[in-house]
C-alpha cells in the first residue's frame, strides 16, 4: 500500500497540471479543494474537498503522513495562504507554490491598479463612474457593495445555483447578474461590455489563467477603465515554480520520492 504523502490544493488549471505529473509519476496524493466540484482523481490520486482551518489542516496531514504540500491553489484565496504557511510551519513541511503567470504591468492611464476594494471604491465613488462591470466573482459582490447599493452595476459570476444563491444572499438585484464562464475569445467580451453599455470594468490581478491579458486588451480596444485589484503577497517560505519542468525539480529535491521514483521522474 502506498502512503499518501503529497496534498495538492487545487481548483484551478494548475491544481490539474500538477495532479498529471504526479499520476505520469506514480506518485500518490491527495486533491483538495473548499467546495465540491468535478474532478476525476486519476489511479493515484484521492478527491477531497472542505474547508481547512490550520489545526484540521494540521490533523489531516498528521493523520496522512503528508510530506510536501503543492499549493495550486486560486491567487486570491488570502485565507487558505495563511492556514497552509501557518501549518507548514507548525509541521516543518515544505510548500511549493505552482504559480500561474501574469502580463506584466501597464503604465497605461486606462489600466489601473488598486491594493484593496476600499481603495478601488473610493476611486469609484470620486470620480463618479457609472455602469461598472465586477469580473471579480461572487465572493466579491459583498466587498464591492458599498459601491452597487448606490451606482449601476453588473457582476459576472459562474453559471451555478450556489453563485445565484451567494448574490441573492448579499441583496444583489438579478436582473444585474450575467451569468457565463470567463472568456479568452476578445469578441465575445468586447460584445458583453457593448450589450451591458459598460463604462468601466473591475477584475482580479488573475493572471494568463483568468484570462487578464484579454480584459486589458478589450479595455484598450473600447477605451474605457480597467480597474484590477492586486494579488496578494505569497509567504516567503513558499518554494515558488511556474513552468512545469521547475516544478518537478523542486518535488525531486524535496526527496519524497525513493532513488528508484528519482530516476524515473529525471528521464
Amino acid at each position: 500500500m502506498h502512503v499518501k504523502r503529497v496534498i495538492i490544493f487545487g481548483g484551478t488549471t494548475e491544481g490539474k497540471k500538477v495532479a498529471a505529473f504526479l499520476e505520469r509519476e506514480a506518485c500518490p496524493y491527495f486533491y483538495s479543494t473548499k467546495t465540491k466540484i468535478d474532478f476525476q482523481a486519476g489511479k493515484y490520486g484521492i478527491y477531497r474537498y472542505g474547508a481547512f482551518t490550520t489545526d484540521t489542516l494540521i490533523d489531516f496531514c498528521e493523520e496522512h503522513a503528508i510530506q510536501l504540500i503543492i499549493h495550486a491553489s486560486h491567487p486570491f484565496a488570502e485565507e487558505l495562504h495563511q492556514t497552509i504557511y501557518k501549518a507548514s510551519l507548525r509541521l516543518n513541511i515544505p510548500v511549493i507554490r505552482f504559480e500561474r503567470t501574469y502580463p506584466e504591468r501597464l503604465s497605461n492611464e486606462l489600466i489601473r491598479y488598486f491594493s484593496s476594494y476600499p481603495e478601488v471604491i473610493r476611486h469609484l465613488l470620486d470620480n463618479n463612474i457609472q455602469q461598472v462591470l465586477a469580473l471579480t466573482g461572487v465572493q466579491t459582490i459583498e466587498k464591492l457593495k458599498p459601491y452597487w447599493q448606490t451606482h449601476p452595476t453588473f457582476f459576472r459570476i459562474l453559471p451555478r445555483e450556489s453563485s445565484v444563491d451567494i448574490a441573492k444572499q448579499s441583496g444583489f438585484p438579478k436582473e444585474n447578474l450575467i451569468l457565463s464562464f470567463p472568456s479568452e475569445d476578445m469578441q465575445h467580451e468586447l460584445d458583453v461590455i457593448k450589450k451591458y453599455h459598460i463604462k468601466a470594468v473591475i477584475t482580479k490581478e488573475s493572471g494568463d489563467s483568468g484570462f487578464l491579458s484579454t480584459k486589458i486588451n478589450v479595455a484598450l480596444e473600447l477605451n474605457i477603465p480597467l480597474f484590477i485589484i492586486q494579488r496578494c503577497e505569497l509567504p516567503v517560505s513558499f518554494i515558488t515554480v511556474k513552468q512545469e519542468k521547475e516544478l518537478a525539480v523542486a518535488i525531486f529535491k524535496t526527496e519524497i520520492f525513493s532513488p528508484v521514483e528519482r530516476i524515473k521522474g529525471n528521464t
